[in-house]
C-alpha cells in the first residue's frame, strides 16, 4: 500500500462540480443555487398520478456521504407514492467542493446552511406541485447528517412535519459514537498526515465500520466509490458535547396535537412524529446509543407535556403509544440504507410514515 498520506486526495475534484453519472430511471439530478455554490438534489416522483395527501421525503446524508446513497430508498419510497428527494452538501456528491484545508475547517453551521436550503427549496417545489402555502417535508438523516438536523431544527432554521434519526448522531453528545475508533485512530491520523479520511482509506475500514462482516466485499468496494474523497474535522467534532436540549428540536416538528383547553379530557394522543431506528450491529450510532437518545427525547416531550404546551401520555410506556418511536434493525450495520438486504430499513420506515 502507497505511504498514507499518497493513498489520498488532497486537490479538489476537476472538473468541480464532478461530471454527473447515470442514475437509474425515473431519478433525476438538478442543482440548487445556493449563495456558496451549485449543490446536487437528486428527485423521485411518483409515477401514478399525485394526490398530494403523502408528504415528500428529504433525505440527508453523513460524513463522506452523498445523495446517491439513497437511491434504493428514493425508488422504494416513490413507488409507494411518496415524492422523494435527497441533498450532497458542498464537498459531497456532484455538489461543489472546497479546497482541502477550507473544506477541513468547515463549521457545522456552514454545513448545515446547505440542509437548509435544500429543505426551502424542496418546500417551495413541493408548494408549486401541491398548490398549497405552507408544505413542510418529513427529513430522513443519517449519522452525521442527523446531528446537523438537530442543530438546524434546535436553531429553528425550518420546520417538518416527521423526522427519522436514521443511524443518527445524537445530538445530546456524541463521544460514545467514536469509541470503536478509540485505538486506531491516532496512529492512522498521524501515518496519513492528518488527512480527514484517515480511518476509510481501505475497503476493510469501510467495512468494519459502516457494514457487517458477512458483507461481500465487491458490494463494499462498489460502495466506496460514493465516499467523498475528504470531509470536515471541525463539522463532527461540534457534535461531541450536547448542543441541544430536546424540546428545542421537538418545538420544530409539526403536527403535534395541541392542547385546547375544552377538549383536554378527549383529544387523542400524539402521532408517533420522531423515529429514532438503530442497526443491530452498528458499531458507531450503536442501539444501546440511540436508545438512550430516545428515551431523552421521551422526557423531552413530557416536560412539554407538563408545561400545557403539547398534548401527551400522562407517562412513558414501552411500544407503539410512545410519542417517540425507536426500533432495531435487524442483521445490518450503520450504512442500513447501503446494504444489500436495504429494505428492511426501508419497511421500518414505512410503518412510521402511514401513521403520521
Amino acid at each position: 500500500m502507497p505511504f498514507g498520506p499518497f493513498a489520498l486526495q488532497w486537490r479538489q475534484p476537476s472538473p468541480n462540480p464532478p461530471f454527473p453519472t447515470p442514475l437509474p430511471e425515473g431519478i433525476t439530478r438538478s442543482s440548487i443555487h445556493a449563495p456558496s455554490g451549485p449543490i446536487e438534489l437528486l428527485t423521485a416522483l411518483p409515477a401514478t398520478h399525485f394526490n398530494g395527501e403523502k408528504p415528500a421525503l428529504f433525505f440527508a446524508h453523513g460524513g463522506f456521504g452523498c445523495a446517491e446513497q439513497w437511491l434504493d430508498y428514493m425508488q422504494y419510497f416513490a413507488d409507494r407514492g411518496y415524492p422523494c428527494y435527497a441533498i450532497s452538501y458542498r464537498g459531497h456528491g456532484k455538489s461543489w467542493y472546497p479546497w482541502f484545508w477550507r473544506m477541513y475547517f468547515t463549521t457545522r453551521g456552514t454545513m448545515t446552511e446547505d440542509l437548509a436550503a435544500g429543505v426551502k427549496y424542496v418546500e417551495a417545489l413541493e408548494s408549486t406541485r401541491r398548490g398549497t402555502q405552507g408544505t413542510k417535508v418529513v427529513l430522513i438523516a443519517h449519522s452525521a447528517g442527523g446531528a446537523l438536523s438537530q442543530y438546524a431544527l434546535s436553531r429553528k432554521m425550518f420546520e417538518v412535519e416527521g423526522f427519522c434519526m436514521f443511524a443518527a448522531v445524537p445530538g445530546f453528545g456524541s463521544w460514545g459514537c467514536y469509541s470503536f475508533w478509540a485505538l486506531t485512530a491516532p496512529i492512522h491520523f498521524t501515518y496519513r498526515a492528518y488527512h480527514s479520511k484517515y480511518l476509510l482509506v481501505t475497503v476493510k475500514q469501510v467495512q468494519d465500520a459502516f457494514f457487517t462482516t458477512e458483507t461481500p466485499f465487491q458490494h463494499v468496494q462498489r460502495f466506496t466509490r460514493l465516499l467523498s474523497p475528504y470531509e470536515s474535522m471541525l463539522w463532527p467534532m461540534q457534535a461531541l458535547n450536547a448542543f441541544i436540549s430536546g424540546p428545542d428540536v421537538l418545538s420544530s416538528i409539526t403536527g403535534w396535537v395541541r392542547r385546547k383547553p375544552s377538549l383536554l379530557a378527549s383529544s387523542p394522543n400524539p402521532t408517533q412524529r420522531l423515529l429514532v431506528l438503530a442497526a443491530e450491529q452498528d458499531v458507531l450510532c450503536t442501539p444501546a446509543i440511540l436508545k438512550d437518545a430516545a428515551q431523552r427525547y421521551r422526557r423531552a416531550f413530557r416536560d412539554m407535556f407538563s408545561e400545557g404546551n403539547l398534548e401527551g401520555p400522562e407517562k412513558e410506556q414501552e411500544g407503539d403509544s410512545n410519542v417517540v418511536r425507536f426500533r432495531i434493525v435487524n442483521g445490518v450495520a450503520h450504512h442500513i440504507q447501503n446494504h444489500e438486504a436495504w429494505e428492511k430499513g426501508a419497511d421500518e420506515v414505512l410503518d412510521w410514515l402511514e401513521q403520521l
